[in-house]
């Protein structure tokens, strides 16, 4: 009788596949912070060089600015993938329904689609 109650409590088995797909989707997030920030790093550098000015001005322009931006939004997505994964992982082990949210990464998305329309005018108007 022990047996079969010690038996229900214990933790379901966990399937090697599904935390292994958990972690390939945090390095995908993390993949595409890093980008992200590169990309900021490159549009400001870019700009300071078109300008002619030393690296101590870089808010002075706009390319700055949208660097900067951009750098801050890989960081948040960094951030927003460590979040997410420990929170399926949590479910994963513990043998829940491993179903992350999906508004944060709606937002995200329609954040980047704000970013590219921004860009896409700035490019446009320079």
């Amino acid at each position: 009788m022990d047996e079969r109650r010690d038996a229900e409590r214990a933790p379901p088995e966990v399937d090697l596949r599904v935390v292994q797909a958990n972690e390939r989707t945090l390095l995908a997030w993390i993949r595409t912070g890093l980008a992200l920030m590169a990309f900021g790093v490159v549009i400001a550098r870019v700009g300071m060089m078109v300008r002619g000015t030393e690296p101590a001005s870089l808010a002075s322009g706009s390319s700055g600015w949208l660097g900067a931006f951009l750098v801050a939004a890989g960081t948040l997505s960094n951030l927003l993938a460590a979040i997410r994964y420990v929170r399926v992982r949590r479910a994963i082990v513990e043998g829940r329904a491993a179903v992350p949210e999906h508004g944060t990464v709606v937002a995200f998305a329609y954040g980047m689609v704000l970013v590219g329309a921004i860009l896409a005018l700035y490019l446009l108007m320079s």
